[in-house]
């Protein structure tokens, strides 16, 4: 199953922006024709950073988190801890 990553309300979505285009470092968002809303093409591959939705002019862009992700028990002192060898 498929988590969409990227919400986008085409009703507020400002037609021939391309800012989320632009701005998405994983170009993941298209915005395939001017007068259509913009397209996420690849969500597996979003790495929810947010760069689409801090810069909508129009606030038109979610980010949906998958529940794994809101419900992190990983610990930043774990991830540092040099493996053993």
């Amino acid at each position: 199953m498929t988590v969409i990553p990227v919400v986008i309300d085409e009703n507020i979505c400002v037609e021939k922006c391309t800012i989320c285009d632009v701005f998405c470092p994983g170009d993941i968002i298209y915005r395939l024709e001017k007068d259509k809303p913009p397209v996420v093409m690849y969500p597996d591959e979003c790495w929810y950073c947010g760069a689409c939705a801090l810069h909508c002019p129009v606030d038109a862009i979610s980010i949906i988190f998958p529940p794994e992700m809101l419900d992190c028990q990983t610990t930043v002192a774990s991830l540092l801890e040099k493996p053993e060898l």
